[in-house]
C-alpha cells in the first residue's frame, strides 16, 4: 500500500493508526493508543525499508549466501558472522524482556509483517528468488547486536590485534609505551607468549564488501546548550552522528509520533521500535560512540584442542554450524567456545591461541532496549540519564536537554572488571583466573554530567575520564573536533538554531593548526609552499591547502612509524585499508607533535619534517574535493548498474576530515570503502515543538520512489527541513 500526504487508516494493535507524509517524505504516525504508534513505525519500516531489513538481518545471521547468492564474498561475509554468532543468544534474551516491552515488539513486528504483505516482495529479492520469512522479535534482538558490534567493537579489537602484531614484529616495548601511555608495561612472560601466539589475521576478512550492509557506527559529535547561553533562553541540542554515508538508502529513518499530548519524533533504525536521536515533549537527546573497551584478547594454552585452566585442561565448547550456499555443497565449522569468549581459528595444532571476548554479547539487549523505550517517555534529564545508564548493549555517549532549561550526559556499556594494574590493551593469560574478568563495572561509575557549571556540554568521542569514577577509555578519539565545537559554542554566544547550523557544518581543523606551527617555517618558497602557507585550515572542497597538508601528513606518518617503526608496507596498508589511523590518530599525533621521541630514531623533528614536506609538495596541488569524493552506492547492487539507471547517485565531493567537526573521512574497511561523515543533523531549541533536520538520503530505499534520495541536496547544502508533531 502507498502512504502519501494524504492520511491512511490502518487498523493496529488496539484501535486505528493514521499516517501521512510529511516534510521530505517522513511519515506522520498518530494513533489514540501509544502501542498503536510502534505498529505504524513498523508499517512504515516494513514499507520503506523491506529490502535494507532483510539484507541486514540475513547477513546478521550468517544466511546471506544461502538465500541471495553463492558467491565468495558473500560466503566469506557469512563465515565471519557464524564466527562472532551476534543472534546466537536472542531465544534466550526474548524471554528476558519486561512485559511492557514484549508488547512493543510483537506491536513493531506485526506492523512490519503487515506492510510486507501489502507491498510484495522487492524485485530485487525476486531477481534471486528469495521470499522474505516474517520478522521476528528475535531479529530486532540480532539488529541490536548488529548496531553495538560493527564498526564500534571491532576497532578496539583492531588496534588490540595490532599492538599484539607489534610485539611479534620486534617493536620496543619503549615505542609502544609512548606511542600508548595508558598501557601497562608488559612483563617478559606476556612478552615470549605474545611472540610465540598463532593470529589468525586480519580479524575481518579483506574480502567480507558485503558487510557494507550491516551498520556500522564510527564517531558522532552532540552537544547541549542551556538557557544562559541561548537567545530563546531555552535549552538547545545538537547531533550528528558521524558513520558511513556512501550507500542508498541512508541508514537513519526519520518518523513523527503522537498520541494524544505524547509525541515523539527523530531518526530511528529500521528494524528497531525506537527513536535513537530526537525529541520527545519533555526532552531531546542525541548520540556518540564513546569509546569504552568492552573486548579483550584472552591466550589460550591449547593441546590437543583443550584449553589450559590453572592445572587441569578443558575441553572447549564446540559449536559446530553449516552454511549451505545456493547450488553448492555445504560449509561445516566449528567454532571453539570458552569462559573468555570465542577462539580465533580452529586450533589444529597445539600452542597458543587468541579468544575474543566481548563484554556486551550476552545477556545485555533486553535491559537496553527496556531503557530506551523508557526514555520516550522520560521526563526530565535526570531521568533520562538513569535510563541512558541501563543501556548497557553499547558504549555511547547520550547527551540531553529537557524543558525545564536542565542538560546532561552520560555514557553507555559494559566495562568488564579487569585485573587490577592492567589496562586492557594487552592480552590476559586465560588459564591464570587471576587475570579474567570479574563482572561489569556498574554503571553509575562511568562518565556523567548534570548541568556543568560552563553552561554546555560536547562530546566528540574524545577521552572523558575526568567525568569517570572508573577509566574506562583506554584508546579515545582526539580532542580536536570536541574542542572546535566548545570553542564555538563559548564564540557565539548567545546561540539560536542558525548558529547551531554554522557549528554542525564548520570545516577548520584544530589539528592543522598544530602541525602547521611546525611545518609552515620549513615551507619551501615555491607555488605549492606557498598554498600551503597561505591555506586557511579549512576542508573545504575547493582548498587546495588541506590537499598538500593530507600529503604532508601522510609522508610523517610513513617515515615514523614506517620506516622506524613496523614497516612502510604495513602503514600503508593501514593508511589505505583500515580504519586505524581514522579513530586512533591523536596516538600517533602525540609522537609526531612532540620535539623528541624514539620513534624519531637517529634523526630530528625538523629534519623528518623537512623529508615528508620535500616529498608531499613535489606533485601539483589539486582541489580537495577532486581526490575525495564518494558514490552513494545501492545497498543491494553496490555500484555495478550503469549510472544512468538512478540506483546510485554521485559520486559527490566530500568536505572535511578526521579533525574536522564535519567529518569526511574515506578509507577502507575489510576490502571496501567506506566513510565517516554526518549521515544525519539534528537541532533541537525545546522552546519550539520542532526539531530542523536533514540526511544523506530518504526515507525509502525503492529506487523509483520519490523519497530515495529527497534529502540528499539539503544535506549538501546546509538546509534543514522542520519537523512538527502537529
Amino acid at each position: 500500500m502507498k502512504i502519501t500526504d494524504t492520511e491512511t487508516v490502518l487498523k493496529a494493535t488496539k484501535g486505528n493508526v493514521t499516517i501521512k507524509r510529511i516534510a521530505g517524505g517522513v511519515p506522520h504516525i498518530s494513533a489514540d493508543h501509544q502501542i498503536d504508534l510502534y505498529w505504524g513505525l513498523g508499517y512504515m519500516h516494513g514499507t520503506d525499508r523491506q529490502l535494507s531489513m532483510w539484507l541486514v538481518k540475513l547477513i546478521g545471521q550468517g544466511r546471506a549466501s544461502e538465500k541471495l547468492k553463492a558467491d565468495e564474498e558473500l560466503i566469506a561475509a557469512d563465515k565471519y558472522m557464524r564466527w562472532i554468532s551476534l543472534g546466537g543468544y536472542a531465544k534466550q534474551e526474548i524471554k528476558k524482556f519486561s512485559t511492557e516491552t514484549k508488547a512493543v515488539l510483537n506491536a513493531y513486528c506485526d506492523g512490519i509483517n503487515r506492510a510486507v504483505a501489502d507491498s510484495g516482495v522487492p524485485f530485487e529479492f525476486k531477481l534471486v528468488g528469495y521470499k522474505p520469512e516474517p520478522w521476528t522479535p528475535e531479529d530486532t534482538v540480532l539488529m541490536s547486536m548488529i548496531t553495538a558490534f560493527i564498526g564500534l567493537t571491532q576497532s578496539q579489537g583492531d588496534m588490540e590485534k595490532l599492538i599484539i602484531q607489534m610485539i611479534q614484529e620486534g617493536v620496543s616495548i619503549e615505542k609502544l609505551m609512548e606511542l600508548l601511555p595508558s598501557m601497562e608495561s608488559p612483563k617478559k612472560e606476556l612478552i615470549d607468549v605474545i611472540k610465540k601466539t598463532n593470529l589468525v589475521n586480519p580479524m575481518v576478512p579483506e574480502s567480507v564488501k558485503w558487510l557494507s550492509v550491516l551498520t556500522r557506527f564510527s564517531a558522532s559529535n552532540n552537544w547541549a546548550v542551556s538557557p544562559a547561553r541561548t537567545k530563546s533562553k531555552t535549552a538547545i541540542l545538537c547531533g550528528d552522528p558521524h558513520i558511513e554515508i556512501n550507500r542508498l538508502p541512508a541508514l537513519w529513518y526519520e518518523a513523527v509520533m503522537v498520541s494524544g499530548d505524547f509525541s515523539i519524533m527523530g531518526a530511528t533504525l529500521p528494524g528497531l521500535p525506537a527513536v535513537v536521536l530526537g525529541r520527545s515533549n519533555n526532552i531531546a537527546w542525541s548520540v556518540t560512540y564513546g569509546f569504552m573497551d568492552t573486548i579483550d584478547y584472552f591466550i589460550e594454552d591449547v593441546v590437543d584442542k583443550k584449553c589450559l585452566r590453572g592445572k587441569k585442561r578443558v575441553p572447549f565448547v564446540v559449536r559446530e554450524e553449516v552454511i549451505r550456499p545456493k547450488k553448492k555443497p555445504p560449509i561445516t565449522m566449528k567454532f571453539y567456545e570458552s569462559d573468555n569468549g570465542v577462539l580465533e581459528g580452529e586450533p589444529n595444532t597445539d600452542g597458543y591461541w587468541l579468544s575474543f571476548s566481548w563484554s556486551a554479547r550476552r545477556g545485555t539487549i533486553a535491559q537496553s532496549m527496556d531503557s530506551i523505550l523508557k526514555v520516550h517517555r522520560a521526563k526530565n534529564v535526570k531521568e533520562a540519564l538513569d535510563r541512558f545508564s541501563g543501556m548497557t548493549y553499547a558504549a555511547f555517549n547520550w547527551v540531553v536537554a529537557d524543558n525545564a532549561g536542565n542538560i546532561g550526559y552520560q555514557m553507555s556499556g559494559s566495562f568488564p572488571k579487569r585485573k587490577k594494574g592492567t589496562s586492557g590493551l594487552l592480552p590476559y593469560f586465560g588459564w591464570d583466573s587471576s587475570q579474567q574478568w570479574k563482572g561489569i563495572v556498574p554503571p553509575s561509575n562511568y562518565p556523567r554530567a548534570y548541568n556543568p557549571p560552563e553552561g554546555y556540554v560536547a562530546t566528540a568521542n574524545e577521552d572523558f575520564s575526568h567525568l569517570s569514577k572508573v577509566p574506562v577509555q583506554n584508546l579515545p578519539m582526539g580532542a580536536y573536533r570536541g574542542d572546535r565545537i566548545r570553542e564555538l559554542l563559548k564564540k557565539h554566544t548567545p546561540l539560536d538554531v542558525e548558529a547551531m547550523k554554522k557549528i554542525q557544518y564548520d570545516l577548520y581543523s584544530l589539528q592543522a593548526q598544530y602541525f602547521m606551527k611546525i611545518i609552515k617555517p620549513l615551507l619551501p618558497d615555491t607555488g605549492n609552499g606557498r598554498i600551503l602557507r597561505d591555506w586557511d585550515l579549512r576542508y573545504d572542497t575547493g582548498s587546495l591547502g588541506a590537499t598538500l597538508f593530507e600529503r604532508v601528513y601522510a609522508e610523517l606518518l610513513k617515515i615514523v612509524f614506517g620506516r622506524f617503526g613496523i614497516g612502510t608496507d604495513v602503514i600503508d596498508y593501514a593508511l589505505v585499508e583500515t580504519g586505524l589511523f581514522n579513530d586512533y590518530y591523536d596516538n600517533f599525533d602525540r609522537i609526531l607533535l612532540a620535539k623528541k621521541s624514539l620513534w624519531f630514531g637517529e634523526k630530528t623533528r625538523q629534519e623528518i619534517y623537512k623529508q615528508a614536506i620535500d616529498t608531499a609538495l613535489k606533485k601539483r596541488a589539486v582541489p580537495y574535493g577532486k581526490t575525495h569524493k564518494i558514490l552513494m552506492a545501492n545497498l543491494f547492487f553496490g555500484g555495478k548498474l550503469p549510472r544512468i539507471l538512478g540506483f546510485d547517485f554521485g559520486p559527490i565531493e566530500l568536505p572535511g576530515n578526521r579533525a574536522t567537526i564535519v567529518q569526511g573521512q574515506i578509507f577502507k574497511s575489510a576490502g571496501r570503502l567506506t566513510t565517516f561523515a554526518p549521515s544525519y543533523r539534528l537541532i533541537a531549541d525545546l522552546g519550539e515543538t520542532a526539531i530542523h533536520t536533514n540526511i544523506p538520503g530518504g526515507p525509502s530505499d525503492r529506487r523509483y520512489s520519490p523519497y530515495y534520495t529527497s534529502d540528499i541536496r539539503s544535506w549538501q547544502s546546509g538546509a534543514y527541513k522542520i519537523l512538527k508533531p502537529r
